[in-house]
């Protein structure tokens, strides 16, 4: 008896206590709000709303509309997802998944393109856009030759040997001149990047400058070796006005903005963050 007066008394004591009633009154605070928040987390709510997207998906994929049991199970299929995810969820494995960071990354990216949508610009503002890339909207010169190619590995002195069949070609016979060229003989239209890209940009340059009166001339060294080259037609660049590529223009100067929107966002949101670098 005396024992359990001893225990019936420490327990009004700590009762008594306010720390102790505070600390028994918060963690049956936290209990219950656990409780709760699991019993919230079990209700899946199907709206009306998202029915009428899963309705009108299945229009767009099938061409009609779903029946009964093929809207009963798009919504079952949307609750079986529902539950996956939550459970995944409560079971943290979309932690350390990268996949699934970078996916929630990009739709905070999409998200963010879609609220920087701004007011459509004035013709002013597109004008002044389009003078300062003026150069981006200009049409690149083109050029059409052919070539004869001499391969270093093939002779032992290819430039030589180009300088030499310069002086006694054949006019109809440079086809077969020369050696084998995997990238073929003659190039019809080509920009300069194109001719680059093929031949190297010293090659580039010593054929974009010559004239286009169909003589041969060279030999022009590029990557591969050395050619002898005849331009028969060649369209220098065209500048463009603003009338004829005004589409390109306001297409292009709204990018331009979205994408500094998207910057200044992702700056604001870094701006609340500290970066701790080993």
């Amino acid at each position: 008896m005396t024992s359990k007066a001893s225990s019936r008394s420490i327990l009004l004591r700590w009762l008594r206590d306010p720390l102790c009633l505070f600390l028994l009154i918060g963690a049956g605070v936290f209990v219950l709000h656990g409780l709760m928040q699991d019993d919230e987390t079990r209700v899946i709510t199907v709206t009306p709303g998202q029915v009428e997207r899963f309705a009108a998906l299945w229009r767009t994929q099938t061409g009609r509309a779903p029946s009964a049991a093929e809207m009963r199970a798009l919504i079952d299929d949307h609750v079986r997802e529902e539950i996956l995810v939550r459970e995944a969820r409560r079971l943290r494995l979309d932690e350390g998944d990268v996949i699934v960071r970078r996916r929630l990354a990009q739709k905070l990216s999409l998200l963010s393109d879609d609220v920087s949508h701004l007011a459509a610009p004035d013709e002013a503002a597109l004008i002044a856009y389009f003078e300062t890339n003026r150069q981006h909207y200009a049409t690149p010169a083109v050029i059409t030759f052919s070539h004869i190619y001499f391969s270093p590995d093939q002779r032992e002195d290819a430039a030589a040997d180009a300088t030499r069949i310069l002086t006694t070609l054949n006019p109809d016979a440079w086809r077969t001149t020369g050696d084998p060229f995997m990238l073929g003989r003659t190039y019809a239209y080509a920009n300069p990047l194109r001719v680059q890209k093929d031949f190297g940009d010293d090659f580039a340059a010593a054929v974009m400058a010559m004239s286009a009166d169909s003589t041969w001339r060279g030999p022009v060294e590029s990557g591969y070796g050395f050619h002898l080259v005849r331009v028969d037609a060649q369209t220098p660049a065209q500048g463009a006005d603003y009338a004829s590529v005004a589409s390109r223009v306001a297409a292009d100067f709204d990018e331009q903005r979205r994408q500094e929107a998207a910057r200044a966002y992702f700056e604001n949101l870094k701006a609340s963050y500290t970066v701790v670098l080993p």
